[in-house]
């Protein structure tokens, strides 16, 4: 018995170690296909108190992009948590951390300088 447990074990952990290779190699997703709550091209002015499609964008674009660490809701309502990781991405890219995204902030959102992405 516990020979077949042994072999059914490291079956499994060989057949689990195969699937994380295979999702770890997978190409990440562009920021059309998961973030695609506005055009890529429209570029509003996002502020605190603001709700909408724009601010979903926002949102999205944080939790995928930015590399703040945790994830925030993407339910268009630009409260607190929206402002402090707008706040955060601006700083790690030498912006003004005013909290309204304008069209340096949608840059860095769109295309996060890599030790931003990376934190």
């Amino acid at each position: 018995m516990p020979k077949i447990t042994a072999k059914v074990t490291m079956v499994l952990s060989s057949t689990a170690l195969a699937f994380a290779g295979l999702t770890a190699a997978a190409p990440a997703a562009s920021a059309e296909s998961l973030c695609n709550y506005i055009s890529d091209s429209a570029r509003p002015t996002v502020y605190v108190n603001q709700d909408g499609t724009a601010t979903k964008q926002v949102q999205c674009l944080i939790n995928w992009y930015s590399g703040y660490p945790p994830i925030i809701a993407v339910d268009g309502d630009y409260g607190p948590a929206t402002y402090t990781a707008i706040k955060w991405v601006q700083n790690c890219h030498n912006l003004v951390d005013d909290g309204i995204v304008g069209n340096q902030t949608w840059a860095k959102l769109y295309s996060p300088w890599a030790r931003c992405a990376s934190s």
